[in-house]
């Protein structure tokens, strides 16, 4: 079982009424603060091993991977969930070294393909790094922090035990992964369980761990939409989710009570499940500029 502790809103709720500012982007150009998801593109990964995930070719629709990357904007705020693969890659062949680091030997597994800039997309919408108030990332791998440097001016909002991964003293300078190094200095706010980030229960961070110590998933409580959980990998693909498989070296490391945990959460609040590497569900999203309110 999972036992989550909720960190205190108060503070979250204070330093963003403070840090936000009306901007000009698309909040501000409809007419007014509203609780907004924007679905960004942020690369696929050409992918053909489902079976690192316990699943064969043929249990799986899509073996690629969709790389998402969420901005949500609250009258209090704006927060990025997760900046995918890097920036710098977009335009490169799609096989050259995945997530930035060639394997020995060279695989053919595992390939990324980035063909829009994150930093573009958000300034479509009106948003810079500077506009970004809080930055979360589901866990630390390469394909979800491709970008996070560009947001280390943001307040970091980050588990302990996923800091402690990153940055602890166990971890040698030199293995710690360029993409998200800057994030050491930044501003940051450490989590030790769920944490609802504007004090409103609109936006909450859910401790999820198992894929990595510290991993988070994010629930947001649309008004129109209703409520969706983005869910990082806790589950790659939804046949994952249907038959019950997960890697076989989660199995003891807490992915099954972090599972078990946010199916209960959805169900009691009634949110739907959105699998970020889900390619075929991805492809049917909205994608910014348009958005879910």
């Amino acid at each position: 079982m999972v036992l989550f502790r909720t960190t205190s809103v108060t503070l979250a709720a204070a330093v963003a009424a403070c840090m936000y500012a009306p901007h000009q982007g698309a909040a501000a150009q409809t007419g007014g603060p509203s609780l907004r998801l924007y679905v960004l593109d942020c690369g696929t990964l050409i992918y053909n091993n489902p079976e690192t995930y316990n699943l064969t070719r043929q249990e799986v629709k899509n073996t690629n991977m969709s790389v998402g990357c969420y901005l949500v904007v609250h009258p209090r705020g704006a927060l990025l969930f997760d900046t995918g693969l890097p920036d710098s890659a977009r335009g490169r062949p799609f096989n050259e070294s995945p997530l930035g680091r060639q394997p020995n030997p060279p695989s053919t597994a595992y390939w990324m393909l980035v063909t829009k800039s994150l930093k573009s997309q958000l300034a479509e919408i009106g948003f810079t790094p500077e506009k970004i108030n809080y930055l979360a990332l589901s866990h630390y791998h390469g394909d979800h922090v491709g970008n996070a440097n560009d947001y280390a001016a943001s307040v970091w909002l980050v588990q302990k035990t996923e800091y402690d991964a990153m940055f602890g003293p166990n971890v040698p300078p030199e293995s710690i992964n360029p993409a998200y190094r800057l994030l050491k200095e930044s501003k940051r706010q450490i989590l030790q369980g769920d944490h609802d980030v504007f004090g409103d229960g609109t936006v909450v961070l859910k401790y999820t761990p198992g894929h990595t110590p510290g991993h988070q998933s994010l629930y947001v409580k649309l008004a129109r939409t209703g409520g969706i959980v983005l869910s990082g990998d806790l589950y790659h693909y939804p046949e994952e989710r249907a038959l019950g498989r997960m890697p076989e070296r989660e199995k003891t490391i807490g992915t099954p009570a972090s599972r078990a945990a946010l199916e209960a959460f959805m169900k009691e609040v009634k949110a739907e499940l959105w699998i970020e590497h889900d390619i075929s569900a991805y492809t049917s999203q909205k994608k910014s500029p348009a958005y879910y309110d």
